[in-house]
């Protein structure tokens, strides 16, 4: 007996009968409901879901099965006091709702339950459910449809050792306990199939990103096109064939090997698979079983999920991208990824072949092309934001998400990060790109101005208020405002804003007229406004009305990366105002650059180089020596700067050895410095040495002393 359900003795002798709990079973839906509050894997998710079915409801043992992307095989997903063997039986065997006979197909056919009062003598126990599990001799089994409406997604199954009579009302109470189920289950694959979606866009991003970058002729294109392709579909095997129409030669990657033969050769490995259906009809070939086509052998022995996606290059390649897994089949989401990533490839080995034509027939223009390659760095901005890192196409791909919702926006980053940019980017990217963008700062106008600003006033409403006046908030109706520096908003105007946001309409100074308002809002700041809500001087109300979808710009010195892409993009801009021809930086300014702190973010780094073009002469690099001060000495800090906190050892009651800790701590000051000064000479001792005001032989001296 457990604690929601209880065995009494039947009344007509045959067995026990369970007893369900309602109310027990009611927490229980609320507990698994919690579930979907924090979603995460699905299959641990399962795990805890068929735990609280056998554990609250007294089963003895129980097992869940969904259908897969085919609907029709009913895959194990958990099970539940499942011996070693059963495990592994159920595991290995997807049912098949029109080959295998048994309980469960049955069910998921007719969407209704199945109970089974005795399974020993039962006839609707067949030898597939026998054979699955090993059902004991005195007990009962009770199986139950998943369902979302009418359709069934699965199903969950139990067992008790001792025979029970299942009443009506019970199964129907079970059966609305499996639809509750049914629907916490098909939520979690939901947010599953989504996030399994961005992750697959995301690969898919970072992929065509790197294939733009590469122009020359060689596997790198096809080692991403592999590596890639391996992630989106979660497949074990890999191939791409690829067939030189003019040369007759083919070339296959395997993932790991990659061999050149004649077009003989491979007709003969590949004729008879969908590798060569792909590569000659252009069309994508999926297969599910080699049974289905006998004609055709799987490429891989023991792999039967294939697919093979066309891959052509004009009129001078054609091939296929391969790819094979032993279960699952291929989602249409994963198809799709993969054709946009083969149609990537096919276009960035089309450019790179351009590219080596054109630099074959006109060494003349190489100086042309570098500026076609710097460009195209540029144009993996977006609108107007120039960055190609990790974090900033991450950051792109959320503007593209909210852009097309009227949700509020608050955009957060240091100063100079380029928050207003990010507004703009949003607004052109959403369905309000034809109507106003109005922007304000908080900062820079009263709080009694600010407030007449964005509600307006009639006339009268108080001394020199000669006529009406329009409110910018009124006045930006159908667009979007971005106020910026909302941190600074007095806390009076904060009420009033709130109000307006709750309300939907605005009343002028001095009016009583309410005015509709629609306008898309997104909001920026340099302060903390957690700390602000927890000191009182920021309402929390307004916060969390303000921060539906909070937007974090990085600052400049997490993206690396876009420094030296957003600098040159900076050269060329005042190259153009100043009528000058400076190419980039020597390699010591670039050191100083990427090593530089950068407080003022990429503000700062225009103002700086705005300043170097204007005092630099005619050469054609930036050199240290053109940077500002300040910059190379906080670089130098920096670098040699020793946080002896962090060596220091802790004084405990027993003490430690002085001289001891005294040498070590020296030795690690010797060692940072004379490897930062390798570093700075790259890799030259004598020019370290000279650096340090050292000769080259005491530096190879105290080389060798502190790594004794």
């Amino acid at each position: 007996m457990t604690q929601t359900s209880q065995f009494i003795d039947s009344p007509a002798g045959g067995g026990s009968v369970l007893l369900l709990d309602k109310d027990k079973l009611l927490q229980s839906i609320f507990r698994l409901s919690s579930f979907l509050t924090a979603p995460s894997n699905v299959n641990e998710i399962l795990v805890q879901i068929l735990d609280e079915v056998v554990e609250s409801i007294g089963f003895d043992k129980g097992i869940i099965r969904l259908f897969d992307d085919s609907r029709e095989n009913l895959e194990a997903k958990v099970v539940k006091n499942y011996t070693p063997e059963e495990t592994q039986r159920v595991f290995s065997v997807a049912l098949n709702i029109h080959e295998h006979d048994c309980i469960a197909t049955k069910v998921a056919r007719s969407g209704q339950p199945i109970a089974v009062e005795v399974t020993a003598t039962d006839p609707r126990m067949t030898e597939t459910d026998r054979m699955l599990t090993k059902i004991y001799d005195r007990g009962s089994y009770f199986c139950a449809p998943l369902k979302i409406g009418e359709e069934v997604i699965g199903i969950i199954a139990a067992w008790f050792k001792e025979e029970t009579k299942f009443f009506p009302e019970e199964i129907s109470l079970f059966v609305t306990y499996a639809n509750t189920l049914s629907f916490i289950i098909y939520n979690l694959r939901l947010f599953e199939a989504n996030a399994e979606k961005i992750r697959q866009l995301m690969i898919l991003q970072e992929a065509v990103s790197e294939m733009n970058a590469s122009y020359v002729l060689d596997n790198h294109i096809l080692e991403i096109l592999v590596k890639s392709a391996l992630k989106i579909a979660s497949s074990e095997k890999v191939l791409v064939y690829f067939l030189d129409i003019e040369k007759n030669r083919c070339l296959v990657n395997d993932g790991g090997k990659v061999s050149l033969d004649d077009s003989s050769v491979c007709g003969q490995k590949f004729g008879q698979t969908i590798i060569q259906q792909a590569s000659e009809t252009n069309v994508i070939v999926t297969r599910q079983s080699s049974s289905d086509e006998p004609s055709r052998e799987p490429v891989f022995p023991g792999y039967p999920t294939e697919i093979a996606l066309p891959l052509r290059v004009k009129d001078k390649f054609k091939g296929a991208l391969y790819l094979a897994k032993k279960t699952g089949c291929y989602s249409q989401d994963q198809i799709h990824v993969l054709d946009i990533l083969v149609k990537n490839t096919s276009t960035s080995y089309d450019n790179a072949i351009m590219h080596s034509l054109l630099s074959l027939e006109a060494k003349s223009l190489k100086t042309e092309v570098e500026k076609l390659k710097e460009r195209e760095d540029i144009l993996l901005g977006f609108h107007n934001i120039l960055g190609k890192s990790k974090k900033m196409l991450g950051l792109f791909h959320v503007i593209e998400e909210v852009a097309g919702h009227n949700t509020n926006i608050l955009i957060q980053g240091e100063s100079g990060t380029g928050k207003e940019l990010i507004a703009r980017a949003i607004h052109r990217q959403s369905n309000r790109n034809n109507k106003k963008f109005v922007d304000i700062n908080c900062a820079a106008i009263p709080g009694t101005l600010l407030e007449s600003e964005l509600f307006g006033y009639e006339a009268g409403a108080f001394t020199d208020a000669r006529k009406r006046k329009i409110g910018l908030l009124e006045d930006a109706s159908g667009g979007t405002m971005l106020l910026d520096e909302i941190g600074d908003m007095s806390i009076h105007l904060q009420a009033k804003f709130l109000r307006m946001l709750e309300d939907g309409h605005i009343r002028r100074l001095g009016g009583t007229d309410n005015i509709p308002i629609d306008v898309r809002f997104i909001f920026s700041t340099n302060r903390d406004l957690s700390r602000m809500v927890a000191d009182g001087t920021f309402r929390e109300d307004l916060f969390y009305r303000i921060s539906v979808v909070p937007i974090v710009i990085p600052p400049l010195r997490e993206r690396i990366d876009d420094l030296l892409l957003l600098a040159r993009y900076y050269i060329e801009e005042f190259n153009k105002k100043f009528k000058k021809k400076v190419k980039g930086f020597s390699g010591d300014a670039e050191h100083i650059l990427t090593s530089y702190h950068w407080p003022g973010n990429v503000r700062e780094l225009k103002n700086i180089i705005e300043r170097i073009m204007i005092l630099h002469g005619n050469g054609s690099l930036i050199t240290s020596e053109s940077l500002p001060a300040e910059m190379k000495a906080t670089t130098n800090q920096e670098k040699f700067r020793i946080q002896i906190d962090n060596i220091l050892p802790q004084l405990s009651a027993s003490g430690f050895d002085y001289t001891q800790v005294t040498e070590r701590i020296a030795n690690d000051i010797k060692r940072k410095i004379i490897e930062n000064s390798l570093e700075l000479s790259r890799g030259n001792k004598t020019e370290a040495a000279r650096r340090l005001g050292i000769s080259r032989y005491k530096l190879i001296r105290e080389q060798k002393k502190i790594s004794s």
